[in-house]
């Protein structure tokens, strides 16, 4: 078997039928992946490392942070089911 037939076994010819939908949903894989990682990490820190000193200020900021990431995270799915 040649490549050719092993990717037109595994995409048929009519299963890409919207390739911008699929690059878009691929993107915002990604950013939700990075937002995961920098906001929720940043978060995370900043809520231990403010119950740790007991200083309620950078708690709140890492809560805060904590609730951005997801908020953003599931307006991603929003902005991907635009181009769907």
């Amino acid at each position: 078997m040649n490549l050719l037939s092993l990717f037109l076994q595994a995409n048929p010819v009519g299963s890409m039928s919207n390739p911008i939908g699929e690059l878009v949903d691929i993107i915002m894989w990604i950013a939700r992946c990075l937002l995961l990682l920098v906001g929720g990490g940043f978060g995370l820190v900043m809520l231990v490392k403010g119950k740790t000193d007991e200083d309620p200020k950078k708690m709140g900021e890492g809560i805060l942070s904590l609730v951005g990431a997801g908020v953003m995270f599931a307006a991603t799915f929003a902005v991907a089911s635009v181009f769907k």
